[in-house]
């Protein structure tokens, strides 16, 4: 009985405890499933581009599609549970976030180690185009907000596939953009592009595609326990957690982009800006309708601003070129804002 008694004291102290012995198992399998997501992304890039490039298929290709896209899907895969689950504000604010951190954090930092090229129709078209795709995010989300007195905001199914035809019309541009001036943009001549065996290729693709499938499930559980425990909101670890998170691919890739290909890298960020508002959120939205927070009106107008200031920026001084002057304004404009998302 004596020793019965014991462990039944050690279950209630354990028990008064268990919010923070949770917390514990919560980080560990938050940061295992980032590291999921992250090598499950980069295996499948390098399994896919070394088949594109069995094919041969020029580089600039490559990094317009395979490259592009396959950075992208950590946050892709996580923002599509997280919509079928019904957490809306992670989605969204995932995806407003990861524009921003992707303009303010991903440049900045890759321009702290050489100047930041860009072409001119990157420089004027894609921007234009990201600026135009989020004021069409905005009146998407506030539509009933203009046409009748109603609390509850939606993204459709109609709109989700209005969304998606936007993406596919200016990926079509950019294809045979990209398809025209490639010669130009790319020194593709320097040494042969090197590949995996096909069935290496395979053998990667499939174990990437499990990483970011397992890596996604963990992060948003785990996330989702965490903001119910510490009364933390979606939006906010939508957009710093998995925003951060979700980055940290792209930055990779931009450090790894060889000289002969920096005029393409700001051209990435926009192609990855709009996946994230025309296309990971219109796949989201066409799963299920995504109800909108109007909170996420002022981070789009912040995406806005921050789009047209680094527009002018390419074309002040240097014409199409963040020095380190420049990328040292936007780091700081980056922890400005990190520092709002903490404090609003």
């Amino acid at each position: 009985m004596a020793v019965l008694f014991k462990f039944q004291i050690v279950f209630v102290l354990l028990g008064m405890n268990i919010q923070n012995i949770s917390l514990l198992l919560n980080i560990p399998l938050l940061l295992i499933g980032f590291f999921l997501l992250n090598r499950g992304s980069g295996m499948l890039v390098d399994g896919a581009t070394s088949i594109a490039r069995r094919l041969k298929l020029p580089e600039s290709m490559i990094s317009f599609t395979v490259v592009a896209f396959g950075t992208s899907l950590p946050k892709t895969v996580t923002v599509l549970i997280a919509a079928y689950n019904g957490y809306f504000d992670l989605v969204i604010g995932t995806i407003i976030g990861s524009c921003i951190f992707n303009l303010l954090g991903i440049l900045s930092i890759t321009g702290f180690f050489r100047p930041i090229r860009a072409n001119k129709n990157t420089a004027t078209i894609g921007i234009l185009s990201l600026v135009a795709s989020a004021f069409l995010l905005f009146f998407i989300a506030n539509k009933t907000l203009f046409a009748a007195q109603t609390s509850v905001l939606l993204i459709s199914k109609a709109e989700a596939v209005l969304l998606l035809i936007a993406f596919v019309v200016f990926m079509t541009y950019g294809y045979f953009n990209v398809k025209k001036h490639h010669t130009i943009w790319f020194d593709e001549t320097n040494e042969e592009p090197l590949f995996y065996a096909v069935w290496f290729s395979v053998i990667l693709i499939i174990a990437g595609i499990i990483g970011l499938i397992a890596g996604s499930v963990l992060v948003v559980d785990n996330l989702i326990d965490i903001s119910r425990k510490f009364d933390l909101s979606q939006r906010f670890l939508g957009q710093f957690i998995l925003s951060l998170g979700g980055s940290f691919v792209m930055l990779y890739w931009m450090m790894m982009t060889k000289s002969n290909q920096s005029k393409f890298e700001v051209s990435n960020l926009v192609g990855q800006n709009m996946l994230n508002i025309l296309g990971m959120l219109g796949i989201a939205a066409f799963i299920q309708p995504i109800q909108y927070n109007p909170a996420f009106n002022l981070d789009i107008f912040i995406l806005i601003g921050i789009s047209i200031l680094i527009m002018g920026m390419l074309w002040m001084g240097r014409k199409l070129t963040l020095n380190l002057w420049k990328c040292r304004f936007l780091f700081l404009l980056l922890l400005l804002y990190v520092l709002y998302l903490f404090v609003r």
